[in-house]
């Protein structure tokens, strides 16, 4: 037996927004289910990175028409899950209150653990990290409607 599909509103915030929940947005709107919405913002929302777009362009990911955003850029009362890199969901005040709260690392945006190399393997180091749980988020998310 198959269950509705239901629509989802997603939000992955960050600090801000312009690394961590610019890719999860980019990366979960190409993973995406059907009738499931992505957002992201950032408690003090900053420029994108032209690092982190390359980043994603590598992996055939578009971010085009992303740009960093806060909380007034994002339908909140419609948001089922937030998802928060470190306490970035502690520090916005205007967040619903029957959204699940789901708390991802906040990864440091220096280098990766163990690498002796700059931003640019780090970068991708935590892209990569962050497509695994998006893609996770996604298949909990099948498990349940199929």
């Amino acid at each position: 037996m198959r269950r509705e599909i239901l629509e989802r509103n997603i939000l992955f915030l960050c600090d801000d927004n312009a690394y961590l929940s610019q890719i999860a947005e980019a990366t979960a709107k190409h993973l995406a289910p059907p009738k499931t919405r992505i957002f992201s913002a950032g408690a003090k929302p900053t420029r994108v990175p032209d690092s982190v777009i390359q980043a994603m362009a590598e992996l055939g990911i578009s971010m085009k028409g992303q740009r960093s955003k806060g909380l007034a850029d994002v339908p909140v009362q419609d948001i089922n899950l937030i998802v928060s890199f470190g306490d970035a969901h502690k520090k916005c005040g205007d967040l619903p209150g029957g959204a699940k709260i789901e708390t991802w690392p906040a990864f440091e945006q220096g280098k990766a653990p163990g690498e002796a190399t700059p931003e640019a393997a780090a970068l991708r180091s935590r892209r990569d990290e962050i497509g695994n749980r998006v893609f996770a988020l996604f298949l909990d998310y099948w498990r349940n409607v199929a």
